[in-house]
C-alpha cells in the first residue's frame, strides 16, 4: 500500500484522537543496551496493544531512530510496514482486531539537545551523564511508542550498561545481574501513564537517600557536582511538601518511591516524571543564594510533587488542557508551601511569578487557559505564563470564590474519580460544580476561556469607595471579581491599617461605604485576584510619602507591582519609578522585595524603558549608590548580593569597570561578599565587552583555573562578548551552522553577543538575524529554536525602523506570518508588541 507520510516530527490533534479510537490496552516492554563512550545504543521493544480496525488503512506508530534491525508483528517477521523520519507506518490489513504485539530492535543515536535521550561528557572527570526529557512529543526518541497523553500504559525496561554507572526509572529494581564490568537491570513494571513521563536517567550519579513514611526518597547528582548538594535542606522541602499534598488531597502518593535528580543541560526548570524527578542543575546552588532563590526552588520541587497528583495519576486528555496540569501544579505548590513552615510566605512571591501572566496576556499571542492545541507544537507553544501562572491566578480566585473547603473536596473526589484516566475542562467544571453547589461553568467561560488582564482604578468620594474596571486591551471583557481591599489612615506621615473588606466587582462599577477617615486604599490585597491596579495621581502622592510605612510587606509588595505594571503601560514614568525606588525604596526591609520589585525593575528600566540620554544620566547615579550601599558594615550578605548585582549591572564608566576589575583581582573588597566564581565570570564578560585592558589576561587565567562544564560555556559567553568582528563572526557560525556542541553550550554564547554599547558592531547581524530566523526553526529543534529566536533578537535596536522590519518579514509570509513555523512567528509578534509598548514610553522622554 502507499503510506501518507508526515513530513515534520508533529502529532496532530485529529490524527491523535483517531488513534485514540484504535488503539487501547496499551504496554511496553524495552530494553536497552548502552555502552560507555559511545555514541549509539542498542533498543528492543514490545509493544502490546489492542486494536480496533478503522482509520485511513494505516496506524502510525512514532518512532525516531537510526536504523531498524528487525520488526516482527504476533510472531512473524514482517516488511508490511513504512519507515519515516518520524514514525513507523503500519498496514492495517496486517494488523488483528484484538490484541496485537509487535516487537521492534534498532539502533538510535543519543540526543544533545537536553531532550530525547540526552548524553553528556562531564570535563571535569570524563564521566558520561544519560537522561530523558520527553514532554510534550519526544518519548518516540528512545522507543517506538503512541506518543499522547491519553494512550496511558505501562512500561517494563531492562537496561544493560556499564556497572559503575546507577540507573534510575519510574519503578525500583526488580532483579540485578553483573557480569564482570556489566551490570543488566530490569525494573519493576511500572503504574499506567502517559508516554512523556517516562523516565531514564544513566551515569555515576552520587546519591542521598531518606524516606517518608513507606515511601523511599532519593537525590542524584553527578559527581562533580556532590560538594555544592545541600541534600538535608532538600528533603526537609521534600517531606513537607508530601504530608501537606497527601493531607490536603486526601490521597495517598500514588507511587511506589519518590527520587530527585539534578541533571546536566535541562531545558527547563525540572520535569514530573513518575517517580523520578529531573530537575537543572541550575538548582544545585554553588555560590551564595538569596533566600527568594532558595523559596523558588523549593516551588519548583513541590510544583513537580503536585504533579504526581495533577498530571501523572489523573493527566489531560490532550494538550489543550494543559492547564489542568501546569495551573494546578503552579498554584497549589505556592498553596502547599504557604501551610508549612518553610516558607510561610511562598503566597506573597506567587505575585512575582504572575507578573509573567500579566506580560503573556498582554501579547496579542495570548490565548485562553483552557486552550486550543491543534498540534505539538502548539501544545509546546502554550507551555507559557498563561498555561502556567495565569490559570494558577484564577484557580486562587475560584478558591477565594467559592470557599477552601468546597475547593479541596473537589480535588479529592477528582482524584478518586479520575485516577490512572484522562481528563478535559468538562471533568473539572463538572465536579467543581457538583462539590460546591455553584455554576462553575459561568465561571469558567470568564476566566479559563477568555483572554486578557482587567484592570481597577478606585477613588474615595465621600466615604464611599468608588472602583472602576477597564476591560482587557484586545476585548474589553468585563469579568466578576472576588476580592479583598484594605483602607489606611493618615497619622502623620504614616499609613496605618484601618479595615478589610471582602467585595464582588460584578460590572464596570462598583461601591463599599468606607470607614471614617480611610485616606487610602489598597484593592486586591492578599492578591486572591488577576487584575492590574492602577493609583491616581492623588494616591500616587501619597504613595511616595508614605509608602515604607505601611507594616504589611504583602501591602507594599502589591503597590511596588502596581507601580511597574503602570511603567509598562506608560502611565507613570520610569525615571519616577527609579526616583522613587531610591528616595524610599532602598530603605525597604523586606529583601525580597527590594530585590524583586525594586531593584530588578529598575535594572529592567534601565535596560528596556531608557533612552540613551537617560541612561548615560541615570547608570552613573545608580551605580554610585551601589557602591555606598555596599560599603555599609551593617549589611547582610544577601544585602551584599542584592546590591553587587546592581553594581554590575550599571557600570558603564572607565572607573566603574576599573573597580569592577580590582573586586576580581583583589585589590579591592567587599565586607560580607565573595566574589564567587560565578561573579568572576560575569565580571570578565563585562570587562571583555567594554574593551577593558585587562579583560584578556584575565579571560585567560579564568580558563584556566575553571575547567567545569559550566566554566567552558562561560568561556564561550566571554568569546562572544568580544567587541570585535572576528569574534562575532566565529560565534555567529557556531549558532547558524550544525555544531557538534550541545544546545546548552550554545545557548551561554547566544547570552554574550548583543551588547548595547556594541550597536555599530552587531548592525550586519540584524540582517543577517533574519535571513537565518525559517532554517533554523524548520531545522533545527523547538529548545535550540526557542534560544535563537529570543536570545539573538536584536533587543538593542529599539526603533521604529526595527518594529517595521518585523511587520514587513511577518507581511511577506503570509497573513501576518501565516506561512512560518509557528513558534517563529509567535516570537515575532511579540517582539514587535514589546516595540509597540516601548516605543511611546521613549518618545514620552525625548518630549
Amino acid at each position: 500500500m502507499t503510506f501518507a507520510v508526515d513530513t515534520e516530527n508533529i502529532l496532530t490533534r485529529d490524527v491523535a484522537e483517531t488513534r485514540s479510537s484504535l488503539v487501547f490496552t496499551t504496554s511496553y516492554t524495552l530494553e536497552l543496551a548502552l555502552k560507555e563512550h559511545a555514541a549509539e545504543y542498542q533498543g528492543r521493544c514490545i509493544v502490546e496493544f489492542d486494536y480496533r480496525p478503522g482509520g485511513n488503512g494505516q496506524l502510525k506508530l512514532d518512532f525516531i531512530t537510526k536504523e531498524i534491525h528487525a520488526i516482527t508483528l504476533n510472531g512473524k517477521a514482517t516488511e508490511e510496514y513504512h519507515k519515516g523520519d518520524f514514525a513507523i507506518y503500519l498496514d492495517k490489513n496486517h494488523l488483528r482486531a484484538g490484541r496485537n504485539m509487535l516487537e521492534i530492535t534498532y539502533t538510535s543515536v543519543f540526543d544533545k539537545t537536553g531532550s530525547g535521550f540526552h548524553k553528556f561528557h562531564d570535563p571535569e572527570d570524563g564521566d558520561e551523564y544519560m537522561h530523558t526529557d520527553f514532554e510534550p512529543y519526544d518519548a518516540h526518541c528512545l522507543f517506538p511508542c503512541f506518543d499522547q497523553p491519553d494512550i496511558k500504559a505501562s512500561y517494563q525496561l531492562t537496561v544493560t550498561g556499564p556497572s559503575k554507572w546507577t540507573y534510575i526509572h519510574n519503578t525500583r529494581p526488580e532483579h540485578t545481574r553483573t557480569d564482570g564490568d556489566e551490570v543488566t537491570i530490569a525494573f519493576k513494571r511500572t503504574a499506567i501513564f502517559s508516554t512523556y513521563l517516562f523516565a531514564l536517567v544513566v551515569g555515576p550519579y552520587t546519591k542521598w537517600e531518606d524516606r517518608y513514611n513507606e515511601i523511599p526518597l532519593g537525590i542524584y547528582c553527578r559527581k562533580s557536582l556532590a560538594k555544592y548538594m545541600d541534600a538535608d535542606n532538600i528533603f526537609a522541602i521534600t517531606r513537607e511538601a508530601m504530608g501537606t499534598l497527601e493531607t490536603y488531597f486526601d490521597y495517598p502518593y500514588p507511587y511506589g518511591k519518590y527520587d530527585q535528580v539534578f541533571v546536566p543541560e535541562f531545558n527547563f526548570g525540572a520535569m514530573e516524571n513518575v517517580g523520578c524527578v529531573t530537575f537543572s542543575e541550575h538548582y544545585v546552588f554553588r555560590n551564595k543564594k538569596l533566600y527568594s532563590e532558595h523559596l523558588d526552588r523549593a516551588n519548583t520541587i513541590t510544583h513537580e510533587m503536585v504533579h504526581m497528583w495533577f498530571g501523572d495519576l489523573v493527566t489531560m486528555k490532550w494538550w489543550n488542557d494543559l492547564w489542568l496540569n501546569e495551573s494546578f501544579a503552579d498554584y497549589l505548590s505556592y498553596f502547599a508551601m504557604s501551610r508549612g513552615t518553610l516558607f510561610s510566605d511562598a503566597l506573597e512571591h506567587m505575585f512575582v511569578r504572575k507578573e509573567w501572566a500579566y506580560q503573556q496576556d498582554q501579547y496579542s499571542t495570548t490565548h485562553p487557559v483552557a486552550s486550543s492545541a491543534r498540534d505539538t507544537i502548539e501544545a509546546f507553544s502554550n507551555l507559557d505564563g498563561i498555561s502556567y501562572s495565569k490559570g494558577a491566578s484564577a484557580l486562587r480566585q475560584l478558591q477565594y470564590f467559592i470557599g477552601d473547603e468546597a475547593f479541596r473536596a473537589a480535588i479529592g473526589k477528582y482524584f478518586k474519580r479520575f485516577a490512572e484516566k484522562n481528563t478535559t475542562l468538562d471533568d473539572f467544571l463538572s465536579i467543581m460544580s457538583e462539590t460546591s453547589g455553584t455554576d462553575i461553568i459561568v465561571w469558567s467561560r470568564q476566566w479559563l476561556e477568555t483572554t486578557g488582564v482587567n484592570t481597577l482604578l478606585s477613588r474615595i468620594d465621600n466615604g464611599r469607595l468608588r472602583i472602576e474596571q477597564q476591560g482587557s486591551a484586545e476585548n474589553d471583557l468585563i469579568r466578576q471579581h472576588a476580592l479583598e481591599f484594605t483602607g489606611y489612615r493618615q497619622v502623620g506621615d504614616k499609613l496605618v491599617e484601618h479595615e478589610t473588606q471582602k467585595i464582588i466587582i460584578d460590572g464596570k462599577t462598583a461601591e463599599a461605604q468606607l470607614k471614617p477617615d480611610t485616606a487610602f486604599v489598597i484593592l486586591n490585597t492578599h492578591d486572591h485576584d488577576y487584575v492590574k491596579v492602577f493609583y491616581s495621581p492623588d494616591d500616587l502622592a501619597i504613595a511616595r510619602k508614605s509608602l515604607q510605612t505601611i507594616e504589611d510587606p504583602f501591602a507594599r509588595r502589591l503597590l511596588w507591582g502596581s507601580l511597574w505594571q503602570m511603567v509598562r503601560d506608560n502611565a507613570f514614568s520610569p525615571t519616577e519609578f527609579i526616583q522613587m525606588g531610591i528616595d524610599i525604596g532602598m530603605n525597604e526591609k523586606d529583601l525580597s522585595i527590594l530585590n524583586s520589585h525594586i531593584i530588578a525593575k529598575i535594572k529592567a528600566i534601565v535596560s528596556v524603558y531608557l533612552t540613551d540620554d537617560n541612561r548615560t544620566i541615570w547608570m552613573p547615579r545608580l551605580n554610585a549608590m551601589a557602591r555606598e550601599r555596599l560599603a555599609l558594615p551593617e549589611n547582610s550578605e544577601e544585602e551584599q548580593i542584592i546590591w553587587f548585582g546592581l553594581l554590575h549591572e550599571t557600570a558603564l564608566l572607565p572607573d566603574e569597570l576599573d573597580y569592577l576589575h580590582a573586586l576580581i583581582t583583589g585589590t579591592e573588597s567587599i565586607a560580607s561578599l565573595e566574589i564567587d566564581q560565578e561573579k568572576r565570570w560575569n565580571i570578565i564578560a563585562r570587562l571583555m565587552a567594554f574593551g577593558h585592558s585587562e579583560a584578556e589576561p584575565l579571560f585567560s587565567r579564568e580558563k584556566e583555573l575553571d575547567k567545569s562544564d559550566l566554566g567552558q560555556k562561560k568561556a564561550f559567553m566571554v568569546e562572544a562578548s568580544r567587541p570585535q568582528s572576528t569574534a562575532k563572526e566565529t560565534c555567529w557560525q557556531a549558532f547558524t551552522e550544525q555544531s557538534s556542541h550541545s544546545t546548552d553550550y550554545l545557548r551561554y554564547g547566544m547570552k554574550g553577543f548583543h551588547w548595547r554599547t556594541q550597536k555599530d558592531l552587531l548592525a550586519p547581524y540584524v540582517d543577517r538575524f533574519f535571513e537565518a530566523l525559517e532554517k533554523v526553526y524548520t531545522e533545527r529543534d523547538v529548545h535550540y529554536s526557542g534560544a535563537f529566536g529570543h536570545a539573538l533578537f536584536p533587543q538593542w535596536n529599539q526603533t521604529l525602523g526595527m518594529l517595521e522590519k518585523i511587520e514587513k518579514f511577518l507581511a511577506e509570509k503570509g497573513d501576518n506570518g501565516s506561512e512560518l513555523p509557528a513558534l517563529l512567528r509567535k516570537m515575532l509578534i511579540e517582539q514587535a508588541d514589546d516595540l509597540k509598548r516601548i516605543l511611546p514610553i521613549l518618545e514620552r522622554q525625548q518630549g
